[in-house]
């Protein structure tokens, strides 16, 4: 069977066992950017509404890419209030999902860092306030970066000076992507950006 349709089966799999539907199929667009990341290795900018499924996109790949033996996934995302969700959410895609925020204690972020550099965890989600940590760039973020499977930024509208919500935090990204795989696969996801800010943020990754 070619690689594509083994990959598409077992996405199809994972999207109806997260979902408890034996029917459900992904959304228009949502495969083919699974594909893009998986199969082909490319740098895609995810523009949907919220509530379209970016999460299933970069969870089934993560998944799929861990069965291949690839490293964990680093998710960048200001969304603190989500991010316990997305534990859950992501526990059922069969994805071990840590975060790393200033809503955890000190010990809970400890321990998510020394899971990530064990490689027990298959993706974390890092807010973007840990970037200018010159500690956590140089003792955690660097040592797992050359094994890292997949880099999503989520809200990546943040990063760009033209964006409605632009964090400085967020320019930061450009100069960890260098340190990552030649052919990681990154995934920029927002719900909203105008062609100016879509070209910035093409410009920067």
């Amino acid at each position: 069977m070619k690689t594509t349709e083994r990959f598409y089966r077992e996405g199809l799999e994972l999207l109806r066992r997260s979902l408890g539907d034996a029917d459900a199929c992904f959304h228009e667009h949502q495969w083919e950017s699974i594909e893009e990341l998986v199969v082909h290795r490319s740098r895609l900018l995810v523009v949907q509404k919220t509530g379209w499924g970016k999460s299933t996109v970069y969870f089934t790949a993560t998944r799929l890419l861990r069965n291949e033996g690839k490293g964990p996934t680093i998710i960048i995302s200001p969304l603190l209030a989500l991010m316990r969700n997305q534990i859950e959410s992501a526990a059922k895609y069969g994805v071990r999902l840590g975060t790393i925020n200033s809503s955890n204690s000190n010990p809970e972020n400890k321990q998510t860092e020394r899971q990530l550099l064990a490689d027990q965890l298959d993706a974390v989600i890092i807010s973007p306030e840990r970037l200018p940590n010159e500690d956590f760039v140089e003792q955690v973020l660097l040592p797992v970066a050359g094994r890292v499977g997949l880099f999503v930024i989520d809200e990546a509208h943040c990063i760009s000076d033209w964006g409605h919500d632009f964090r400085p935090d967020y320019k930061r990204i450009k100069h960890i992507l260098p340190y990552m795989p030649p052919n990681l696969p990154v995934l920029a996801t927002t719900a909203t950006a105008s062609q100016r800010v879509m070209d910035d943020i093409a410009e920067q990754l």
